[in-house]
């Protein structure tokens, strides 16, 4: 019973809830319309881990898979389109050496 102990610590989990960083927000709802028109499974869990992130950093590197669905519900213009307007958003939040501006 000793060793459960050791797992099993007395108190509870603290969950540190915090507010997201400012603008996650309005980068989250541009991501997330522009998968308005796109349907399946693939897209529903794309947006469930949009809704989830809690940085710009974890949107940023959802990038490509934002990418990958509209590209394969559409065609390759329009997931270049959608997604390149995208970048002066993230910009704004990003250092420039993540947006490859430096």
């Amino acid at each position: 019973m000793e060793s459960w102990k050791q797992w099993l610590p007395g108190c509870p989990v603290d969950w540190q809830l915090r507010p997201p960083e400012a603008g996650v927000e309005a980068m989250r709802r541009q991501l997330l319309a522009i998968l308005d028109d796109c349907h399946g499974t693939d897209c529903d869990r794309l947006r469930w881990r949009l809704h989830t992130a809690e940085r710009a950093q974890e949107l940023w590197l959802l990038r490509d898979q934002v990418f990958q669905v509209v590209l394969a519900q559409h065609c390759l213009q329009q997931a270049h389109e959608r997604v390149d307007g995208l970048l002066a958003a993230f910009g704004q939040l990003l250092p420039a050496r993540l947006t490859g501006r430096a």
